[in-house]
């Protein structure tokens, strides 16, 4: 049987020093990715560990948010220099085979986006008509896929985020509070999607899913098993989500380890 472990990567496998939590000496920390010269994402040295011994019972599949330039920084969670075969990138748009995309995949996706008019260039006209305030710092663009807004979360009106996630529904976008970062996603880019054609080619038969945000659920919902980080977005959201969804104990980079623990337990059921 071949189980995927597919999974999110920021505050799910790796953390910044801002997210990872207080339950953590620096001994425990190993740097998994630089950026500038600077160490920016750290696991613990245990999770490390566990990452590395999984493709010994599974296929680890990262699934991130991450734009190609982005996820080829992490370094770290790859063992020596050989990257995982499949890396789901850009929320699903983008799907890497032995670090090349896969083309065919992504022009579907963009045929779905050009028909459903969820473009970049439909969508930045609303932006502005909605977010003009004072607490939009900057407005970035993802490899022409999705746009996301770097916010002062000091200054962010928490209490008309509902209404902005339901006017931007209505247009055939998502949105996804996650720190400093309000992302805007097309409807037809969804992790769960990229994750299943991953899983038909490499013919696997049981999927085990792991994540923290809104953006992660409709992946956590597509598999057998999953887990989802109680320190993250989707739990403080107080999402309804399926039995089979489990929250994680521990908070912070810990999670991370409670979640390869689990995974690895798993697997071994499986093999």
């Amino acid at each position: 049987m071949t189980v995927l472990f597919a999974s999110d990567l920021d505050q799910t496998l790796i953390y910044s020093r801002n997210s990872m939590g207080m339950e953590v000496t620096e001994d425990e920390l190993i740097e998994v990715e630089r950026y500038e010269g600077k160490p920016l994402s750290f696991m613990t040295k245990k999770s490390q560990s566990k990452l590395w011994n999984i493709n010994e019972s599974a296929f680890f599949l990262p699934v991130t948010t991450r734009t190609q330039a982005q996820y080829e920084r992490v370094t770290g969670i790859f063992e020596g220099s050989q990257s995982p075969r499949f890396a789901v990138i850009s929320n699903g748009a983008v799907i890497l085979e032995n670090g090349q995309p896969i083309k065919e995949w992504s022009d579907g996706i963009r045929q779905q986006c050009v028909s459903r008019k969820t473009i970049i260039r439909e969508l930045l006209p609303e932006i502005e008509r909605h977010f003009s305030e004072d607490w939009v710092l900057k407005v970035r663009e993802a490899d022409d896929w999705f746009v996301y807004l770097i916010v002062d979360r000091a200054r962010f009106p928490e209490d008309k985020l509902d209404f902005y996630t339901t006017t931007f529904k209505k247009l055939g976008w998502g949105m996804s509070l996650q720190g400093r970062k309000l992302y805007f996603m097309p409807e037809s880019i969804t992790k769960a999607a990229a994750m299943e054609y991953v899983k038909e080619r490499l013919g696997a038969s049981y999927v085990f899913a792991a994540g923290d945000s809104l953006l992660d659920l409709d992946l956590l919902e597509s598999a057998d098993y999953s887990m989802l980080a109680s320190h993250g977005e989707a739990v403080r959201s107080a999402v309804p989500v399926s039995e089979h969804i489990h929250q994680t104990q521990k908070h912070g980079i810990k999670a991370g380890e409670e979640i390869l623990a689990r995974v690895a337990e798993i697997s071994l059921q499986r093999k």
